[in-house]
């Protein structure tokens, strides 16, 4: 005889027998039943996901120790360059200039090339947005804050793009002011250069002024960063 023949064949026992107390009684351990049963597979399902969870926490703290690094990396070099640059124009200013002076100007112009690299790693990121596991992670902070990060980031490398087509215009003219030694070295041109101190001045003007947009998106970057870094890290087990 089947489950359902024997639960059946019972109530219709109970029901004529007027075993009401007991029929009650049967359906209450049914029902506590199925409900620890639906409790107890909900226990597993939160378990395996906040496995899930703790192994994406553990791979974004790698990720945002990296990011962090690489962008405080960046924004000593670019601060170095902008200093460069800064005396480069203070010389050119002169109407007079000194012996060391044209290798200042060279260290600035081999220092120019130097740009915002905005290295943010957001593979991990990326996958829990593409794949849904960001509901994953129970923090709504950390998910707003990795949104935020993944948003800067897109707005400042389209920024960045604007700015390398400027420099690009500029870094040909300061090409002009290098000029080949023997043994494939390289010195500044001053000669060149006196006849005109201000296309190259201009030129540095503008790579000056895109290096400083460079840094100040680069610290805004590294700021929303590491406040992400802190949230991950004390959800991390």
């Amino acid at each position: 005889m089947s489950g359902d023949t024997m639960i059946f064949s019972r109530l219709r026992s109970y029901l004529r027998e007027r075993k009401f107390g007991v029929l009650f009684l049967e359906f209450v351990i049914l029902v506590v039943g199925v409900y620890l049963s639906l409790q107890a597979n909900q226990w597993q399902n939160n378990r395996q996901n906040r496995a899930i969870e703790q192994q994406y926490l553990v791979r974004l703290e790698k990720d945002f120790e990296r990011s962090s690094t690489a962008l405080s990396e960046s924004i000593a070099r670019i601060e170095l360059s902008i200093e460069k640059l800064e005396l480069s124009l203070v010389i050119l200013s002169n109407e007079r200039r000194e012996e060391g002076d044209y290798q200042k100007l060279f260290d600035a112009m081999q220092s120019s090339s130097i740009m915002g690299s905005f290295e943010v790693y957001l593979a991990t990121f990326e996958e829990l947005k593409d794949t849904g596991y960001m509901r994953l992670l129970e923090s709504t902070e950390l998910r707003e804050s990795l949104g935020n990060v993944w948003q800067k980031h897109v707005t400042v490398s389209r920024a960045s793009e604007i700015r390398n087509m400027l420099r690009g215009n500029a870094l040909p003219i300061m090409a002009k002011y290098v000029k080949p030694l023997s043994g494939n070295k390289l010195t500044f041109d001053a000669e060149l250069m006196e006849k005109d101190p201000r296309e190259i001045y201009v030129a540095m003007s503008i790579i000056r002024s895109n290096l400083r947009y460079d840094l100040n998106d680069s610290e805004q970057l590294l700021t929303l960063v590491d406040q992400t870094l802190d949230i991950v890290q004390t959800q991390v087990e």
